[in-house]
């Protein structure tokens, strides 16, 4: 019998997705939760007056100078968040951590505070490389499993990859190779980094609490690396 031919598979076009688990986030959650409630109450004092990818009146959506403030618990968020963006950013581009100190960051965030029926049109995050959300709260009594309930879903980069499925493809549907969406479903502590270009919504909150995240947008420079395309420095 003729033996079969010898095939390389090659994995292109992967995309890195960065999850983690913040150590001791229950006390963090509390202030937090206590801090952005209560800056909700003040209106629009906080509220960002130019919800680009904001559906609903259900979702409250603040200013993006969060990592400004000084609060012990933003600052505390700003600094673990940061830690473990730039760790994933070392990982996958195989930096030395001597290179990945150097950097001059740059950073955008706010948070979000939903109730029931609110939700996040699909989007992304222009001129920004990196992005990471925080789940505060997930809105969910413990225990309680809603099915497709504030998920954030992101979408397959490339919108023609199931354009036609035969047995030659049907079972292709794992990571590196899959074409279907990434769904997360964010629990309280939990923290997701990913390209700032890739495409994502998060479906209508089903619960009957409030669900809280914290967003940012991350860019970077280094002095010995001329590869920036102009990011907003402030």
């Amino acid at each position: 019998m003729k033996p079969p031919p010898a095939i390389r598979i090659i994995p292109a076009f992967a995309v890195p997705f960065g999850v983690a688990a913040l150590p001791d986030a229950e006390s963090l959650n509390a202030e937090l939760k206590a801090l952005f409630l209560a800056r909700e109450a003040e209106g629009a004092h906080y509220r960002n007056p130019n919800q680009n990818s904001v559906a609903t009146d259900e979702l409250f959506e603040s200013h993006f100078d969060l990592f400004s403030w000084q609060e012990p618990c933003i600052q505390r968020l700003k600094n673990a968040i940061t830690d473990h963006v730039l760790e994933m950013i070392g990982m996958v581009n195989q930096y030395k951590r001597k290179t990945v100190d150097e950097f001059e960051v740059y950073a955008d965030a706010w948070f979000h505070i939903t109730r029931k029926n609110g939700y996040f049109v699909n989007h992304n995050h222009p001129m920004a490389s990196w992005s990471a959300v925080y789940c505060v709260d997930s809105g969910e009594a413990p225990g309680q499993a809603l099915v497709d309930s504030g998920v954030t879903r992101f979408f397959h980069p490339n919108p023609a990859a199931n354009q036609y499925l035969d047995p030659g493809l049907l079972q292709m549907t794992k990571a590196p190779f899959g074409f279907g969406h990434q769904v997360f479903k964010l629990q309280a502590g939990q923290l997701l980094i990913f390209p700032s270009w890739l495409m994502h919504e998060v479906s209508p909150y089903k619960g009957g609490g409030t669900r809280i995240t914290v967003a940012t947008n991350y860019w970077f420079r280094h002095p010995k690396m001329d590869v920036q395309q102009g990011p907003r420095v402030r």
